[in-house]
């Protein structure tokens, strides 16, 4: 694939859209919805899902006499979507749980919001597609290795058995952990010295162990940094501050007041100058690159051939979906905004939803520019994409804050709680365009490496939005009521411990909150922020020696809890224990590629690891959500805490060893 010259020939045709490949790739991306769904409730992050919906569809397409390399692309593309959508809705709606303005996720709210905001994603992107395919400065690191998976997976079964092992494994892990209880998927130790509250946390979980090896190591020592801070140093000073012994609280109550209070704002803090930081590199490229996009798409001298592996759906049918989705979004805002609360009169309220979906118009696109063009530079997991819409929705709750200046009546709670569902909301579509235009490009990009038809893959592009947007509120709702989000819970007397934390949309539910109702606890927010500034400023000196940390995965850090941020990093400093070891044993000796292949396969195993455990959690959810507990399939005794502990440990090292002889072990 040297000079990006497409594998297929633009004059060659191959079959694409099938059968075989709708219902592959409908089931595909209702599996890597589902696990993503779990993963970004969880920690907050995804991992790009394209090589594995790529090695997944591989395998898979190995069971038909006929198949090529396009049909899995298209597979792929369709399947990773998903992932993209799974991000843009949970990174948002439930921030409306957490402020408790929804006791539950209404499914077709969140349907049409995630429908609206992933189709807005694929519509906005595809008149950037020619433009940012053929920038030379944009490397696009996960497409150029998907293209690659594809292209070996033409001559061999590259990675489909590390996947399914790993899947097991994974699977099997979690059911052990968070089902039977007969291993712990966490600890926690903390005890007090005098007022002062110290101790550790960590986890065993396989779903975060494997994300953290899909992470670089920087990142995940960013993460580690970030965890260390806000709980071996910021915990202490506030628990001495807080007096806990004189008040009689205990050190697992402090953690759960600190965590639930001001630790929960020093870490939206930290996030939200994180994000605005990350953003002020951001104007040149985002200039350059709408530049291009609007001479693209005003190109009246076609300069462009329209070969096979250049056309896109054509301009006029993208005006016409466009149209079509903010019609369906008016309706959607229309039914969701709850104007009798604002007495506003029935005339003035088509101007303000009018009003709304400008933003979503003039956002959205900036946004989906932004992310298409940082996903293309860094590469889907590394691309600022939180930091982007945590922006837009700090604007939005800005803007809006303003309009009830002219409120004529003093602002009641119930007033300010719907203007914060309407930042929320609002916000939904704009992330789900940024999140799906975040992946997309990538996806793109393979069809352009390998020589796919542009429009065949948008349009599996939407049926994989259609298909996420569909299976995830049913989804959410059941994690929802076996777990708790963001420190509420459906029912009393739920462990505290397994709530899953839901970073982004915990921030935006503080940020619009804490705008609307002028309670914004600022100066630990000013904490958080202070203490990003000072590790930026670090930043840039350790950059000049080749070290640098990822500021936004610090301050992600401060935000989650041990038991989150511990075993992400276990899993990066096995990625980095297993690349050299496996220098170490090759020596001079190594070849490059096929060091790649080898160090592929644990990425590939620690894929499946995610995707295994992930969906294990998932299939739990029904029992415990049906049962109202979530110790319904417990069977280890209650008094064996301990052993459940060690063998959470094992498992661990256990996993560790499996990484390092499937990387080093000979072809």
């Amino acid at each position: 694939m040297e000079n990006d010259k497409p594998l297929i020939a633009p004059e060659q045709s191959l079959p694409e859209i099938t059968i075989k490949v709708i219902i592959i790739a409908i089931l595909l991306a209702i599996i890597l919805a589902a696990s993503n769904t779990y993963l970004a409730l969880k920690i907050g992050i995804l991992t790009s899902a394209s090589i594995p919906a790529a090695v997944l569809s591989m395998g898979i397409l190995r069971l038909f006499k006929r198949s090529n390399i396009l049909e899995n692309n298209l597979i792929q593309t369709a399947a990773s979507a998903g992932e993209a959508v799974a991000g843009g809705i949970v990174y948002t709606i439930p921030a409306l749980i957490i402020i408790h303005y929804w006791d539950h996720f209404r499914y077709w709210e969140n349907f049409f919001i995630a429908l609206c905001g992933g189709m807005l994603g694929i519509l906005f992107s595809i008149p950037l597609r020619r433009v940012l395919m053929t920038a030379k400065h944009l490397k696009f690191p996960e497409g150029r290795a998907i293209a690659e998976v594809l292209h070996m997976g033409m001559k061999q079964q590259f990675g489909f058995k590390e996947m399914l092992w790993g899947g097991s494994v994974g699977a099997l892990l979690e059911l052990a952990q968070t089902g039977l209880k007969i291993m712990a998927n966490s600890f926690q130790a903390w005890f007090s010295v005098g007022s002062t509250v110290l101790g550790f946390g960590g986890g065993f979980s396989a779903t975060l162990i494997g994300a953290g090896y899909l992470m670089s190591f920087n990142v995940a020592l960013s993460l580690l940094i970030g965890a260390v801070l806000a709980w071996g140093i910021g915990l202490p000073i506030f628990s001495t501050l807080m007096n806990s012994t004189a008040h009689s609280i205990s050190p697992t109550q402090t953690i759960i007041a600190a965590y639930s209070g001001d630790m929960h704002f020093i870490g939206v803090g930290a996030m939200l100058v994180a994000g605005l930081w990350t953003l002020l590199g951001l104007f040149k490229p985002f200039a350059e690159s709408l530049k291009l996009s609007f001479q693209a798409a005003l190109d009246k001298n076609n300069r462009y051939k329209l070969l096979r592996t250049e056309r896109d759906i054509p301009i006029n049918y993208v005006l016409k979906g466009i149209i079509v989705t903010f019609v369906i979004t008016y309706f959607v805002f229309q039914h969701s905004f709850d104007f009798s609360v604002f007495n506003v009169p029935n005339l003035w309220q088509p101007p303000l939803i009018l009003l709304a979906l400008l933003y979503v118009l003039v956002a959205g696109f900036l946004m989906v520019v932004i992310c298409a063009y940082f996903s293309g530079l860094v590469g889907v997991t590394a691309s600022p994409g939180s930091a982007v819409v945590i922006a837009g929705m700090l604007l939005a709750a800005l803007i809006i804050r303003s309009l009830l200046a002219f409120h004529p009546s003093p602002l009641t709670e119930t007033i300010l709680l719907h203007a914060a569902a309407i930042t929320i909301i609002v916000g939904g579509v704009i992330t789900g365009a940024a999140c799906i235009a975040n992946d997309n490009i990538q996806d793109l990009k393979v069809g352009h490496l390998i020589g796919a038809t542009p429009w065949k893959q948008q349009l599996m592009l939407m049926l994989g939005a259609i298909i996420a947007a569909a299976v995830i509120p049913p989804i959410m709702n059941m994690l929802f009521n076996a777990y708790g989000i963001g420190g509420v819970f459906p029912h009393a007397g739920m462990d505290a411990s397994q709530t899953l934390a839901a970073p982004p949309a915990a921030a935006m539910a503080g940020i619009t909150q804490g705008v609307f109702n002028h309670d914004i606890p600022w100066p630990m927010v000013g904490i958080g922020a202070g203490v990003v500034v000072l590790c930026i400023l670090a930043n840039r000196l350790f950059s000049k020696h080749g070290h640098e940390l990822s500021i936004l995965a610090l301050a992600i850090g401060i935000y989650l809890p041990l038991t989150s941020s511990v075993p992400l990093f276990i899993g990066g400093l096995f990625a980095l224990i297993t690349k050299m070891a496996l220098c170490k044993k090759e020596g001079a000796s190594l070849d490059k590629t096929l060091a790649n292949q080898k160090l592929q396969r644990g990425l590939l195993l620690a894929c499946g690891l995610v995707a295994g455990a992930a969906l294990m959690d998932v299939l739990l959810a029904i029992p415990m959500s049906l049962a109202h507990n979530p110790d319904v399939l417990a069977i280890m005794p209650a008094g064996w805490s301990g052993l459940a502990t060690l063998l959470g440990a094992l498992s661990v090292l256990g996993l560790g060893l499996w990484f390092y002889r499937v990387v080093t072990k000979p072809y």
